[in-house]
């Protein structure tokens, strides 16, 4: 009797251990080849991202999947994550959330340990990529399943993620959410005029490490280092449309929309 109970303590401590290690908040690593595809397991020949589509790809990079302790699962985007053709938009660029992955998802979460899988409960909830189900890739978000389940496995703090989409594997890698995540600030700054052209003011309570405009589709178009509280920069090379300003102060980041005429 001793050795069964010994047994089952085990086991049970084992699984309570084993889901702990989801638990938490979790980020796609801001890495080269955090996201990549290919036809065999561990063939990433199709496609993978660079270390610069960290930063075009930024309102992607910083979307949040959260499995809470309760069981409850959310993808937490912000104002803006990466968006594809397959959800309407013209071509691929930073943009609102699109419904059901939006994070509006009632959704929930279980893994089993035995078989080294992670499923999500709900429409819309996703890991990785919101195109990405068991066999296919949908071509319309409505289209999105009840539940999606993903291989798993983990190396330190690390979640890895081999989903096979029919034609091949996604290959996800995610870390744990960092401080750069964590510590987003509303309000760091201020820019004006806005609309602008040829000149705009920077103002701050603060001095800024490092300004970064990004384009509509997230792609780095100017960086200015080392701004004070008032600063003045020029962005007559910018054409017109829609930017997005990030700074980054240590370990806080900010962002402001700018529309250049």
């Amino acid at each position: 009797m001793k050795k069964l109970y010994t047994t089952l303590l085990f086991l049970f401590l084992s699984s309570s251990f084993l889901t702990a290690q989801v638990e938490g908040t979790w980020i796609i690593a801001p890495e080269a080849g955090a996201l990549a595809v290919g036809p065999e397991l561990g063939d990433f020949s199709w496609w993978s991202n660079s270390a610069d589509d960290v930063n075009l790809r930024a309102c992607y990079f910083d979307d949040q999947f959260v499995f809470n302790e309760d069981g409850s699962f959310q993808n937490v985007l912000g104002d803006e994550t990466w968006l594809e053709g397959w959800q309407g938009v013209a071509q691929d660029e930073c943009g609102a959330p699109v419904a059901p992955h939006d994070g509006s998802a009632a959704a929930t979460w279980s893994y089993n340990e035995t078989e080294g899988t992670l499923t999500l409960e709900g429409v819309g909830a996703y890991l990785g990529l919101p195109k990405v189900i068991n066999g296919s890739e949908i071509t319309n978000p409505a289209d999105a399943p009840a539940s999606i389940t993903y291989p798993v496995s983990f190396d330190g703090e690390r979640m890895i993620v081999d989903i096979n989409f029919g034609a091949g594997y996604w290959h996800y890698v995610l870390e744990r959410g960092t401080s750069h995540v964590q510590n987003f600030v509303e309000d760091q700054f201020t820019v004006f005029p806005n609309p602008a052209n040829g000149l705009i003011t920077i103002q701050s309570a603060i001095n800024i490490d490092q300004l970064i405009i990004r384009d509509a589709m997230g792609r780095q178009v100017q960086v200015v280092n080392n701004l004070s509280t008032n600063e003045v920069i020029n962005i007559s090379d910018l054409t017109s449309g829609f930017y997005l300003l990030e700074s980054r102060t240590g370990n806080q980041r900010s962002i402001e929309k700018l529309m250049v005429d």
